[in-house]
């Protein structure tokens, strides 16, 4: 089993950080990500959507397995995507910074993965959750720092 996690600090307060992370049917906020769409029908906040969008030029298809606005926090699994891995379980998940006000933020993945590609697949992952916070923060306006 692989893992991938990336932390990150936002100078805005929780609610404006998750309104985008929220919108499962949505990844306007991944620099490399297309248009998003939900494609089995069911709301973008559902469990068991599954939304889908290009990465490039390769197609990601996910199922949101949980979503919580009472905990920040959404998890999904990957279905389809370029990375050769298994069973990847995608998650992230916020918290309030008491002392700032700001919104500390977590990305996470765990996955099965051949060991001859697993530096690899933990890179390219790593590399793109951190973009991912990155143009958020750019998106919403403000510093934030990779940890």
């Amino acid at each position: 089993m692989a893992e991938v996690f990336i932390s990150y600090v936002f100078e805005q307060p929780i609610d404006v950080v998750w309104r985008p992370l929220r919108d499962f049917g949505s990844m306007s906020w991944l620099p490399t990500a297309g248009d998003c769409r939900i494609e089995n029908g069911l709301a973008a906040d559902q469990i068991g959507a599954i939304r889908s969008f290009p990465l490039g030029a390769d197609i990601v298809r996910e199922k949101l397995l949980a979503l919580s606005d009472l905990d920040h926090a959404c998890s999904y699994l990957l279905l389809q995507g370029p990375l050769p891995v298994r069973n990847m379980i995608g998650a992230y998940r916020l918290w309030t910074i008491t002392d700032t006000g700001g919104t500390f933020g977590i990305w996470r993945a765990t996955f099965d993965v051949a060991d001859a590609q697993k530096d690899g697949a933990v890179d390219q992952l790593t590399k793109l959750y951190a973009s991912g916070w990155t143009n958020l923060r750019k998106i919403l306006g403000g510093q934030g720092k990779s940890r």
